[in-house]
């Protein structure tokens, strides 16, 4: 199967940009030598001046299928709809340009990846962590919930203490497909009704083990952390990613630097919190995303220019309060944090692929990688990021070489 793109200007996502250009996939992949004699295409597409962009990846997202975000709906809705919804949830964000979701926590994911590899539903790539750790009490442990239906019927998170459960949570999560190691090693600003986001739900101890056990497997850690005491916890654990990393001081910054780990942003979320209205959210929980969300976009802005990697992540997980389809919101969050454009574009991109260890395959058109991009209007998205936040502006998204979505295919 292949497809031909014609006069396109390109941003791939590696420093270059290339202007009036034809892009070639051939069997999934991007072939940037020209076509061969004669070669029929599949797909043969006029790109019309538009822009082409790689596909988008969200480097940290749930799929859990809910439709409130409130716990006490997530263990008492039949477990039958809810992949149901979230087939529709992927299809959004499929639509979105997000070709590639890292699954950030939750039953479903490898389930949900297998049914989309084989065709069965549509959807972006999965990279599934299944089920996170927490600790009994931790952020991934429902506290407003009796403990025998959290751990009956875990949404999101293994409840595990001590060395040894630890060991047979990470190791269940390769049995059950999982492609990465979550662990909520914080407590968090919202959404946790016991806990707190600078506390450490795990000691130190307890972590170094999770990250041996998990690397011994060949399976990255990312760890929700949210304040630089628990930050410093984990990277002298071990742990690959930080997931949220709000607050930073400068000496965290450092130790950042110094173990060469990344940050997938969220800030997204935390202005979803001030706009909603509803129980789940309590004014006390808002009024600290208020008066955190300065802080954590400087904090952003501050690593960003210091040499931090930061990647994006949604944190989409319940519609209404997070729609799916809207996940390219976190871009606009970091770039009014000061983050140049084109870095934000990066964030979406080829950075998410570097998070997830996938660079070679992934996040920029090059030859020779999956053939994963999204084809926008003629207004350049380094001059308006609009251009790739506003899913009105995805003409068409392509997948491994086939058009899968995009207004320009009604």
């Amino acid at each position: 199967m292949s497809t031909r793109i014609t006069q396109v200007n390109v941003w791939h996502a590696t420093g270059e940009v290339s202007r009036g250009a034809t892009i070639i996939i051939r069997d999934g992949v991007f072939v940037l030598g020209g076509a061969e004699p004669d070669e029929a295409f599949e797909h043969d597409i006029d790109g019309d001046g538009r822009w082409l962009i790689p596909g988008l990846i969200d480097s940290h997202m749930h799929i859990w299928g809910v439709r409130s975000s409130n716990p006490a709906n997530w263990v008492v809705d039949p477990l039958g709809i809810r992949p149901f919804r979230a087939v529709a949830d992927l299809e959004k964000v499929l639509r979105a340009g997000f070709t590639t979701v890292r699954e950030a926590g939750g039953v479903m994911g490898p389930s949900i990846r297998d049914a989309i590899e084989e065709g069965a539903i549509l959807g972006p790539r999965v990279v599934p962590a299944y089920l996170g750790l927490s600790s009994t009490g931790g952020h991934g442990d429902c506290h407003s919930l009796p403990i025998e239906w959290v751990r009956d019927r875990p949404y999101m998170a293994t409840v595990c203490d001590g060395t040894t459960e630890i060991r047979k949570a990470v190791r269940t999560v390769l049995r059950e497909g999982g492609e990465w190691v979550k662990v909520w090693a914080s407590g968090a600003i919202a959404l946790s009704d016991n806990d707190a986001p600078d506390q450490l739900h795990f000691s130190v101890d307890e972590l170094r083990v999770l990250c041996e056990e998990a690397h011994a497997l060949g399976l990255r850690v990312g760890a929700h952390v949210e304040f630089p005491s628990a930050i410093e916890a984990c990277l002298e654990a071990g742990i690959d990613v930080i997931e949220h990393g709000f607050i930073l001081d400068e000496t965290t910054i450092s130790s950042i630097l110094e173990h060469d780990v990344p940050i997938v942003t969220t800030m997204a979320l935390l202005r979803r919190y001030l706009r909603w209205v509803g129980p789940e959210i309590t004014e006390a929980q808002r009024e600290m995303a208020r008066e955190l969300l300065p802080r954590i976009m400087d904090s952003a802005r501050r690593a960003h220019e210091a040499g931090v990697m930061l990647a994006m992540g949604s944190d989409s997980f319940a519609e209404p309060l997070t729609p799916f389809g809207a996940n390219a919101e976190e871009m606009l969050a970091l770039s009014e944090a000061g983050i140049p454009v084109e870095d934000c574009l990066r964030a979406a991109t080829i950075n998410g692929a570097k998070v997830m260890g996938r660079e070679q395959q992934l996040g920029s058109i090059e030859e020779g990688k999956l053939g994963d991009c999204v084809l926008l209007g003629r207004i350049s998205p380094l001059d308006d990021l609009m251009q790739v936040a506003d899913p009105e502006n995805i003409a068409l998204v392509i997948k491994g070489g086939v058009p899968v979505a995009g207004h320009s295919m009604a």
